[in-house]
C-alpha cells in the first residue's frame, strides 16, 4: 500500500510539472526584450488616436512564462513622448523626443504581451505618464507645461490658426479647424511671457471667403495637419504642416478613449478625456532584480568579490 502511495504522489507531481510554466527571466538589453518592448511600441503608437507617439526609451523588467502553447511576457517599460503628433505620418524613426528642457513628459508601462506560433500580441496593458523632470532637472528659463484649458494660450492658438487661414486664402480651397490641442507651455525670456501652443488641424467645408460656420469634413475626405504657434509680446506665428497622403490613424473624436494615461494633471491630449485601461488582472507583481555575486578564489588568499552584474534595468536610450 505504500508504494503505492508512493507512485500516486509521483504521478501527481508529474501532472503538477506538466501544468506549471517555466519562469525566465532574460537580460533587459537581450534581443528578446527588445523584439518584444518594440511590438508593444508599434502597437501603441498604432491605437492611439490622439496625442503624441512614443517612443521607447528604457526596459525596467520582463519576465517570460512559458507552457508548451504559449509564451507570455510581462514587462515594465518607460517610454517618452516624441515630438510627432499620432496624425503624422513619418515613421517614428523620425521623430525626435522631447528634451528635459522642452518639458519631456514620460509613460511609465505594464504590459502583457502573448506569442504564440512565432507570432507576439499585445493582451494587456497599463501606462501613466507624468513630466520627466526632477527638482534638479528645473529650469527657470525654459518651457513648462500649462493646462490644456489655458485660456491665454487657447486664445492664442485660435488666432494663430486664423492668422494660418488667411495666409493660406490664395492656395487652400477649404478653411482648416482645431482638432485637438496637445501642448500648450509658457517660458519667460528676457522677462517677457511667451506662450507657445501645439495643436493638430483638420480641413472643414467652408473655403476661406465664407463665414466661420464650418464643420470638419468627413473622415475619409479631410485633410489633416499639425501647426505649431507662439506669441511673443503680443505677436502672433505660427508654423503648420499639412499631411499628405491622409494618416492611417483616425482622428480623435468626441468619446474616444485614448489608450495612455496621465494622471498628472492636463499635460497632453490624452489627458482631457478618461480612461478605462485595458485589464491587467494577470499581471504578476514584477521585483527588480540583479545577478548573483560570484567569487573568485585564488591559491592561498581571501576570496574576491565581483562587482554584480545587472541584468534590469536595461540601457537608457535617450536620457
Amino acid at each position: 500500500m505504500r508504494i503505492l502511495y508512493v507512485l500516486l504522489g509521483l504521478i501527481v507531481v508529474g501532472a503538477w510539472a506538466q501544468v506549471l510554466p517555466n519562469i525566465t527571466k532574460p537580460p533587459c538589453d537581450s534581443p528578446q526584450a527588445e523584439a518584444a518592448a518594440a511590438v508593444f511600441q508599434d502597437y501603441i503608437n498604432a491605437q492611439r488616436t490622439s496625442g503624441f507617439k512614443y517612443a521607447l526609451n528604457q526596459i525596467d523588467e520582463i519576465k517570460i512564462s512559458t507552457t508548451p502553447d504559449t509564451e507570455i511576457y510581462k514587462m515594465e517599460l518607460d517610454l517618452l513622448e516624441t515630438k510627432c503628433h499620432v496624425l503624422d505620418p513619418r515613421p517614428l524613426a523620425d521623430c525626435p523626443v522631447r528634451t528635459k528642457a522642452e518639458a519631456a513628459v514620460e509613460a511609465d508601462c505594464d504590459v502583457v504581451l502573448t506569442k504564440s506560433g512565432g507570432v507576439l500580441v499585445v493582451t494587456a496593458h497599463r501606462c501613466e505618464s507624468e513630466p520627466e523632470t526632477s527638482a534638479e532637472d528645473i529650469c527657470l528659463g525654459c518651457p513648462h507645461l500649462l493646462p490644456l484649458n489655458d485660456t491665454n494660450a487657447l486664445q492664442m492658438a485660435t488666432s494663430s490658426l486664423a492668422a494660418f487661414n488667411n495666409r493660406t486664402a490664395n492656395v487652400t480651397i477649404s478653411k482648416f479647424a482645431v482638432l485637438e490641442v496637445g501642448r500648450l507651455t509658457t517660458q519667460i525670456v528676457s522677462g517677457a511671457t511667451q506662450l507657445y501652443a501645439e495643436y493638430a488641424i483638420v480641413e472643414t467645408n467652408c473655403t476661406t471667403t465664407d463665414d466661420d460656420n464650418c464643420a470638419p469634413l468627413n473622415q475619409t475626405l479631410a485633410t489633416y495637419g499639425f501647426c505649431t504657434a507662439g506669441s511673443v509680446s503680443g505677436n502672433v506665428s505660427v508654423d503648420c504642416r499639412i499631411f499628405t497622403p491622409e494618416p492611417a490613424v483616425a482622428p480623435a473624436t468626441n468619446g474616444t478613449v485614448p489608450l495612455l494615461m496621465v494622471d498628472m494633471g492636463l499635460l497632453s491630449a490624452e489627458s482631457a478625456e478618461s480612461l478605462d485601461p485595458v485589464s491587467v488582472a494577470s499581471l504578476i507583481p514584477i521585483v527588480k532584480r540583479e545577478a548573483p555575486a560570484a567569487e573568485t578564489v585564488a591559491p592561498g588568499s581571501q576570496p574576491v568579490n565581483i562587482p554584480l552584474i545587472p541584468f534590469c534595468p536595461g540601457k537608457v536610450k535617450h536620457f
